[in-house]
């Protein structure tokens, strides 16, 4: 009987698995075609069986940054960076080796500190920098990596005099950035991901800060030749649309 018993149990505990590993290969195909609402609910449906199992839990950031990223709603932002942020420590916890969590921590504290403001967002460039090195180290071929340390240094090279006199009030020496070093990481990041149209875009941003419009021009030109496969690289290129017709 004891072992009719154990190998009910197996069975059990293999079907168990291979449910859950079912799940996450639907909602990592459904990523994939941007189905963003079929992926959110096939993680959540892991998650009730895994609640605390990282492969589960670092998608369940990048589906609540996806659901942001995606919309110019302020309520939807809001609600997913702060639940995303949630999820990203987590998975910090359950295994700070890994990339994804290094990655999307950095990616969501950064986007927690812009909305609540200058000085939080400014607290918070520390750890953006910090988490997003760590997972350029544990996977240097992310661009999505390279990106982040892009808009990092565009982000705090873009201060203002009011703000760069609340970072010296927080900080003895405020955050080193500059565009030129921005301007690189962007360049890198679309070595590994030509195809991607945040890419062009912030360098064709850059590149206007630098007060380089032939370069700007080539690099918006480029976001607006991509086919945009989602929301974000709509609501991406409608700013590439407008940069461009600025200049």
């Amino acid at each position: 009987m004891k072992k009719v018993i154990s190998i009910l149990l197996i069975m059990i505990g293999f079907v168990f698995a291979q449910s859950f590993g079912e799940l996450i290969s639907q909602s990592d195909a459904k990523h994939a075609m941007d189905d963003y609402d079929a992926n959110y609910a096939l993680l959540k449906q892991a998650e009730e069986l895994e609640p605390d199992n990282f492969e589960v839990v670092w998608r369940l950031a990048r589906a609540h940054f996806d659901f942001f990223d995606n919309s110019v709603d302020e309520e939807v932002i809001n609600k997913n960076a702060y639940a995303g942020l949630d999820y990203a420590k987590k998975a910090l916890e359950l295994d700070d080796n890994r990339a994804e969590s290094h990655k999307w921590y950095g990616i969501l504290i950064g986007q927690v500190g812009i909305l609540e403001g200058t000085k939080q967002k400014i607290l918070n460039s520390y750890e953006v920098k910090d988490h997003t090195l760590k997972a350029i180290e544990l996977d240097p071929d992310d661009d999505g990596n390279l990106h982040v340390m892009g808009r990092w240094h565009y982000t705090l090279a873009d201060l203002s005099w009011v703000e760069r006199k609340i970072a010296g009030l927080i900080y003895a020496t405020p955050p080193e950035a500059s565009f030129e070093e921005a301007a690189e990481f962007f360049q890198q990041a679309i070595e590994i991901a030509p195809d991607e149209v945040r890419h062009h875009l912030f360098l064709g941003k850059t590149y206007i800060e630098l007060d380089n419009k032939e370069s700007a021009k080539n690099a918006l030109d480029a976001a607006l030749g991509i086919s945009a496969g989602n929301e974000s690289d709509r609501i991406l290129q409608k700013e590439a649309q407008e940069l461009l017709s600025g200049l």
